[in-house]
């Protein structure tokens, strides 16, 4: 049959009766072979067009034959609201989708010559005006019911708006519509401002969405000169930021009928779902949760949402420059990334052209939102223990800090036996090593557990280290620029990586800690991927030190174009991108760089001029207290008494394992078998011997090779220690002398 758009208005069959059936009043019956061939969707909503009225309707199909193919049926409900007048030629099309639910309707008192309804008496007329509407299921702003009947007295209603729509149609659920009532002055919507309220910890980002709403709220002089004004914005940010929670905000502002886009969308719905926004008088909400689900790679049909997306945006700016009238519509779409999640094609003017960034919260945005939350805490210690959780969960997002409360809630319970006791220190520690922040996931962390005291020797080390971070307080401190990397080089197993997270642990930072060779991937563009989403990452958790273990064998001449075909290439983007990343700093906020290496000389030189790694640190082989306090580690560990002629504290060392203690050498282990080690003579002899040899040599001394239990553990070690050869020869340190002549 021929597709057929144009109808005769006529009186529904079942509309006869004296009083108005609302049960079917929001259907609109098509004959059943045009419903058919006309693609319109039982139950599903139709595009009503007559003149200068629009409107929607729900389309259902018309098995009785006493109307013709051409000819709609329409309740006198609808035509009352809707302004039709019947036999008048109509246009009826399949509109957008499934119904959309009520989630508040607003009703009007409008009987005539009455007093206002008694606030004791209002629960009972909402209870009956409910019943109503459960009955008539499918229910419109404009619908009246007359004569409702309560005790006696009769009121009659009309609906003012639905979602805060004042057109469309909406499903009523009994358990889910809230009906409110408006009086005679009131607004004829819930709100006409499009604004959300205040989120804790993310004031400064709710402020600068309302900003953007504002040109939403305006009337502009049609005369005037018309600003370009995007009409998408999208909000990105990692996991657990509040993305979904501002979008749920969005939608309850109340500004206007609120339509959600989900992996199920598909390029002709969306195009519907602007065309009817354009097309309605009142405001629409456009929401994308995960703007990826929907025009992710290896979507079905990607490309035709992406340019339904595009060509729908680009007709609300046409819409606004044609008519000199702004189309109240907001488009708002989330995702992690604004740069990689959303294509060019839709960052351009008019389009998804504003963004707003989501952080991971700071020290006291997460306060914040602790505060806002009922938190278990003794009522005397709450403020301080808030304060406290606060300041040490650096990275940790709201989602974080809600696991983690969770987690010491069930310590709590645990530790008292399943009584309800308040919160205490304990379990806030324990939920705090079950719950890893999500700005942290899947890198490779090493927590910052080191402190300065812990390193013995290397005082010119720690001095260059200590003064990178500090601000001056002198009259140059309007002038002064932090570093923005450093480069530690060596010879190996000296306490690079130990001394990187002391410097960590001193400053408060966050400590990212990865192997250059771990961000190597044979696939074309992911190791330049991994680089930045490290540096993303670092910037999530700022304040936080980045540190590059072997960055050799990201920006070595191998690397750097020293091989061939597609190697080489990688390697040279690889490091284009590290030096792209360390450069645009100036955005990054507090994110420093520490890289170590055992050859400075394989490396770029773009990569150790100033302005990328500013200084380039010597780490040599330990020194004589060095030696002294790994050996008081050690001796520590195995239960020995040390007797040095010199303090040494005890360290760490790569590939040593330590314990971290800070106690102090030259106080004796009463818990040790009384059995001594010489730490001045044992640091003498293992002179040239790197803190990775001497920790080795100590954990392979007592394996039963060189004694039984009985030996004298002096005389073990130095067994072991002539057995170790040096591994560090003087050409592999003339080399280092070599490099850092050169650079000078």
């Amino acid at each position: 049959m021929k597709k057929i758009e144009d109808f005769k208005v006529r009186p529904q069959v079942n509309d006869t009766q004296k009083e108005w059936n609302h049960k079917h009043a929001a259907k609109i019956y098509i004959h059943n072979s045009v419903f058919m061939s006309s693609g319109f969707t039982t139950g599903h909503l139709c595009n009503v067009q007559c003149g200068d009225i629009f409107r929607q309707a729900v389309a259902w199909p018309n098995l009785d034959k006493q109307h013709g193919p051409n000819v709609a049926g329409v309740s006198r409900a609808f035509q009352k609201s809707s302004g039709l007048r019947l036999d008048t030629t109509t246009r009826i099309m399949p509109g957008a989708g499934a119904v959309p639910d009520a989630g508040i309707v607003m009703v009007r008192d409008v009987t005539a010559d009455a007093a206002p309804v008694a606030d004791a008496e209002k629960i009972r007329w909402q209870v009956t005006l409910e019943s109503r509407l459960e009955t008539a299921d499918f229910i419109f702003p404009g619908m009246e019911f007359e004569e409702v009947l309560v005790r006696g007295s009769k009121r009659s209603f009309r609906i003012i708006s639905i979602n805060s729509a004042t057109d469309g149609v909406a499903k009523f659920h009994s358990t889910e519509t809230v009906v409110e009532f408006v009086g005679g002055g009131e607004a004829s919507v819930a709100t006409s401002q499009l604004k959300i309220s205040s989120v804790p910890g993310l004031s400064k980002q709710v402020d600068e969405l309302n900003w953007l709403f504002e040109d939403f709220n305006e009337d502009y002089d049609p005369h005037a000169v018309l600003p370009l004004q995007p009409y998408g914005i999208v909000i990105h940010g990692g996991r657990g930021t509040g993305k979904t929670l501002l979008l749920d905000r969005i939608a309850a502002s109340r500004w206007g009928r609120v339509v959600w886009l989900d992996d199920e969308t598909k390029a002709n719905t969306v195009r519907d779902h602007f065309k009817t926004a354009l097309e309605s008088r009142s405001p629409t909400i456009i929401l994308i949760d995960d703007i990826t689900d929907i025009i992710g790679k290896g979507r079905t049909g990607q490309k035709a949402i992406v340019k339904a997306l595009a060509q729908g945006l680009d007709d609300l700016a046409a819409r606004m420059q044609q008519t000199r009238t702004k189309p109240k519509v907001l488009v708002v779409a989330a995702c992690l990334d604004y740069i990689t999640d959303i294509p060019e094609e839709l960052q351009r003017m008019n389009r998804f052209l504003e963004h707003i960034a989501l952080p991971v919260p700071d020290a006291q945005a997460r306060k914040d939102i602790l505060a806002s939350w009922d938190l278990p805490f003794a009522p005397e210690t709450c403020a301080a223990q808030v304060s406290a959780l606060g300041d040490r969960t650096h990275a940790y997002t709201a989602v974080d800090l809600f696991r983690v409360q969770r987690r010491a809630a069930k310590a709590a319970r645990q530790r008292t036996g399943g009584r309800k006791e308040y919160i205490a220190d304990a379990d806030v520690k324990q939920a705090l090593r079950e719950v890893q922040p999500s700005a942290m996931h899947d890198i490779n962390l090493k927590p910052p557990t080191v402190r300065w005291s812990d390193i013995g020797g290397y005082s010119e080390v720690k001095t260059a280290l200590q003064r990178v971070l500090q601000r001056p307080t002198n009259l140059t401190t309007n002038l002064w620029k932090p570093s923005k990397g450093i480069l530690l080089y060596g010879p190996p197993g000296c306490s690079k990586t130990m001394t990187a997270q002391a410097m960590a642990t001193e400053s408060g930072f966050n400590f990212f800690a990865v192997k250059g060779g771990e961000l190597l991937n044979m696939y074309v563009g992911e190791t330049e991927r991994s680089i930045r989403n490290l540096f993303k990452r670092a910037k999530d958790a700022s304040p936080s030190i980045i540190f590059f273990d072997e960055i050799d064998s990201i920006a070595g001449p191998s690397r750097s174009g020293g091989g061939a075909g597609a190697s080489a290439g990688g390697g040279v983007q690889a490091l284009t991108t590290l030096l792209t990343e360390m450069d645009g700093f100036e955005k990054m906020g507090d994110v420093f760089v520490l890289a170590a290496t055992n050859k400075p000389d394989s490396l770029d030189p773009a990569l150790v001029r100033p302005g990328r790694f500013d200084q380039a640190i010597y780490v040599p082989l330990p020194d004589a207290p060095a030696r002294e306090a790994i050996f008081a580690n050690k001796a520590r560990e195995l239960r020995f008494t040390a007797s040095p002629t010199t303090t040494a504290n005890t360290t760490g060392t790569e590939g040593e394992g330590s314990s971290n203690s800070n106690s102090n050498s030259n106080s004796n282990d009463s818990s040790g078998p009384g059995l001594g080690l010489d730490l001045a003579e044992l640091a003498r002899e293992t002179d040239r011997y790197s803190g990775a040899e001497i920790a080795g040599i100590c954990d392979k001394a007592f394996c039963g090779k060189y004694g039984g239990p009985d030996a004298d553990p002096m005389e073990v070690i130095k067994a072991a220690i002539r057995d170790t050869p040096r591994g560090v020869t003087q050409d592999i340190l003339m080399q280092f002398d070599t490099w850092r002549m050169l650079r000078r």
